[in-house]
C-alpha cells in the first residue's frame, strides 16, 4: 500500500506519491518571472529557497487559476531540486496497493505528452490519474524548469 495525496486542479481529481512530497504550503509573495511559460507562475521564498511555482490547471488544459487566494501549495521533488505545484485544493490523504503496477520505468514512453500519469486509480463515481513529478515537464518544458531552478540566489 502506497500513500497518495488527492488534489484538485481544473476540475480534475489528480493524486500523487506522498513521498515524492515536502509539504502543503499557502501562496504567499510570489515573485512574477517575465518571459517564460504561462504555467511558471513565478518564484517564492520557501524557508529560505526560492522555488518555482507552477499553475498545474495552466499547464494540463492552458486554464490559469483564477481564484489564487484559496490554492495550496505542494512541494514536490523534480529532478535535484524543489518545485510548488499551484492547486485548486487538497482534498485528501489516500492508500492504493501499487504492488501490480507496471515498472514505470521500463514502460514510460520518453516524449509522450501523457508520460507524467503513471497509473489510473479507478475511485467511486471518478477515474485518478497517478502523477510522477519527475515526468512533469519535458523537451523544451524541462530545459526551461532546468534553467529556471538554476538561476543563483543571492541572499543578503
Amino acid at each position: 500500500m502506497a500513500q497518495h495525496i488527492l488534489f484538485k486542479a481544473g476540475n480534475q481529481t489528480f493524486a500523487i506519491p506522498i513521498d515524492q512530497t515536502d509539504k502543503i504550503i499557502a501562496l504567499e509573495n510570489i515573485t512574477r518571472i517575465p518571459d517564460v511559460s504561462s504555467y511558471i507562475v513565478g518564484v517564492q521564498d520557501i524557508e529560505g529557497e526560492v522555488v518555482a511555482i507552477i499553475d498545474l490547471a495552466d499547464r494540463f488544459y492552458s486554464q490559469p487559476n483564477q481564484n489564487q487566494e484559496e490554492t495550496e501549495i505542494i512541494l514536490v521533488n523534480w529532478k535535484e531540486t524543489q518545485v510548488g505545484l499551484l492547486v485548486d485544493e487538497v482534498t485528501t490523504v489516500q492508500a492504493y496497493d501499487t504492488s501490480d503496477l507496471i515498472d514505470k520505468e521500463t514502460e514510460k514512453v520518453d516524449g509522450l505528452a501523457t508520460s507524467y500519469i503513471t497509473a489510473f486509480v479507478q475511485v467511486k463515481d471518478e477515474i485518478v490519474p497517478v502523477l510522477d513529478p519527475h515526468s512533469l515537464f519535458t523537451g523544451d518544458q524541462a530545459e526551461e524548469m532546468r534553467k529556471l531552478v538554476a538561476i543563483h540566489t543571492i541572499k543578503v
